[in-house]
């Protein structure tokens, strides 16, 4: 449900708010343009600082990962399965926070910021945990993206929805490529390795 805030300025501040340019809008519209622009920015984090709250919050994530592949232990695509209500409560949240935008009308995708950093996390991930599969290394990456797109301030039930949502309709498509090269090249090794044919003698 939408909230309305009342919010006191001072007389600098309220001049301030009036000057900038960054944003349209007149007053409380500038305001909420503001947070907007402010969560366009929150995911500006390096390759190793996503690495670090991974290590430092591996439970949390590992957790989360259980209950997204949980809720494939009876359907190989959940999403098909939720009701109407569910799915578009989802998109707004996950374009509220700047994963998803819309296009074209009433089409949705992955924001280039998302995709982006996205197949960032991917190769990290599946890179530092040779154990952990490449649609897992996805999940895991969503999760941690739905996570700091939103400032962690989203359910648990979001962060698993949005990750199957997310992966279903466009991201495992990365995790599939990534599997198909890593086995060519698993391939190609051994073709490389295998011992030549010994010369036939007469």
């Amino acid at each position: 449900m939408p909230k309305e805030l009342t919010v006191t300025l001072s007389d600098l501040e309220y001049e301030i708010l009036k000057k900038m340019r960054v944003v349209e809008g007149e007053d409380g519209e500038k305001l909420h343009n503001l947070l907007r622009l402010y969560i366009s920015t929150i995911p500006e984090l390096k390759s190793s600082e996503y690495a670090l709250k991974r290590s430092e919050n591996k439970e949390e994530l590992e957790g989360l990962l259980r209950d997204v592949w949980a809720a494939y232990e009876l359907t190989d695509n959940p999403v098909e399965q939720w009701e109407e209500n569910r799915v578009t409560k989802l998109i707004s949240d996950l374009v509220e926070i700047n994963v998803l935008v819309k296009v074209g009308g009433q089409d949705i995708i992955p924001t280039g910021k998302f995709r982006t950093i996205f197949k960032m996390l991917l190769h990290d991930i599946a890179t530092e945990d040779r154990e952990m599969d490449e649609y897992s290394a996805a999940c895991m990456a969503t999760i941690q993206l739905i996570i700091e797109f939103s400032a962690g301030s989203v359910s648990k039930e979001t962060i698993r929805d949005g990750t199957i949502m997310i992966n279903e309709g466009w991201m495992f498509a990365y995790a599939t490529a990534m599997k198909r090269a890593r086995e060519f090249m698993k391939t190609k090794k051994m073709y490389i390795e295998a011992p030549a044919p010994a010369a036939e003698t007469s």
